[in-house]
């Protein structure tokens, strides 16, 4: 059988990375293989020990089920997530890998120094890495990126689909009175109250963290937001849809099923993973290491200004699909029209095409 076009990109970036000096990063856009590149490498230098760390148990599964399609013993293996790094420092690995390792935390990349102290074969994987990402982990574990293969290069060789962004924008709620620790306000009016002292706080030098916080909280839990993200999935009542989040409460309140770290139906996930299911809301699960088949619209409720996140949460449905060749991912991202939100989106959206993101106004 004739190698496809992705089959030749990973054996290539596998090679790059042997031929390096074998402590690089490969930046490989999401949906592209990585971990397969990986065991393609692993398959020529034939360790005898191998760590491998990731952000979550759903990456470990990914990795597994690639260790047994292409029949590699993973009997070797030492598989940890990015939180328990420490505990491996002072041990010696024939090869360190570090998936998704633009996610590593400032207490997991002082962990990863002391690791790399007695460990010199690295190789540092990740389909999103930002200018600030790259700069912080050349500094800090001198680890360079040897390779990108971005996602408008994916797009063009048929290895991931094209896409479109739909951004909605949606006024904050100014009608329906909530409860803020027992005040009666609309979003709005409290969104504006603590933008106000925020504003007067900064020009007397004081902290505006918490407020900072609080204001961010309403825009997770905005109900002009969630009335928005009722209508799109209402639009495509009969279409499979994954939301993503911020917070459980509104997740659980979109009228559809929903899976996130107070849900004790796993099989929910599991089952829409496997293409069971219309809609899906989820929240902090399901961004990276998860195939969702088949799937081609996302909508995006809540976002914050990393673009990383949000770049892993667009390409879940950017899986190609043999049965679907002419599959075009559809993917709305709906924010407040408020200045900050906005900036944040603005920043977020730092890895797409500007020519692909189109913006509306909702009207209720």
């Amino acid at each position: 059988m004739s190698k496809s076009i992705r089959d030749i990109r990973q054996l290539e970036f596998a090679q790059m990375w042997l031929d390096s000096d074998r402590r690089k990063i490969l930046n490989l856009c999401p949906r592209f293989g990585k971990i397969r590149t990986s065991i393609h490498a692993l398959e020529r230098i034939k360790p005898k020990s191998i760590l491998i760390c990731y952000p979550d148990k759903k990456i470990e599964e990914s990795w597994k089920e690639d260790f047994e399609e292409l029949d590699f013993d993973d009997s070797i293996v030492t598989y940890t997530t990015h939180l328990s790094i420490k505990k491996h420092v002072g041990k010696s690995f024939d090869v360190v890998i570090i998936d998704e390792i633009h996610l590593l935390s400032e207490a997991q990349i002082e962990a990863c120094q002391k690791l790399f102290e007695t460990n010199n074969v690295v190789l540092g994987l990740t389909g999103t890495l930002s200018s600030w990402s790259e700069k912080t982990l050349e500094e800090e574990l001198d680890l360079h990126v040897l390779a990108t293969y971005p996602i408008e290069k994916a797009i063009e060789e048929g290895v991931i689909v094209d896409y479109e962004i739909n951004v909605i924008k949606v006024p904050l709620d100014n009608s329906v009175l909530q409860d803020y620790k027992g005040k009666k306000k609309t979003e709005k009016k409290h969104y504006d109250g603590l933008s106000w002292v925020i504003n007067k706080m900064q020009y007397s030098g004081g902290d505006t963290m918490f407020l900072r916080l609080a204001r961010m909280r309403v825009i997770q839990s905005s109900l002009a937001k969630l009335n928005a993200t009722k209508a799109l999935l209402k639009n495509h009542k009969n279409e499979r849809v994954l939301v993503f989040c911020g917070t459980t409460k509104i997740a659980d309140r979109l009228g559809i099923p929903s899976y996130h770290s107070k849900s004790t139906k796993k099989e929910v996930f599991e089952n829409f993973t496997e293409g069971e299911g219309n809609h899906l809301a989820v929240v902090k699960i399901g961004n990276t290491g998860v195939t969702y088949k088949p799937l081609n619209k996302i909508i995006i409720n809540y976002f914050d200004s990393n673009g990383e996140n949000l770049a892993q949460k667009i390409n879940r449905c950017m899986a190609m699909e043999y049965d679907n060749p002419d599959k075009k991912a559809q993917i709305y991202i709906i924010t407040t029209d408020e200045i900050v939100e906005l900036k944040w989106l603005s920043k977020a959206l730092e890895f797409f095409d500007k020519d692909k993101i189109k913006y509306f106004i909702y009207n209720n």
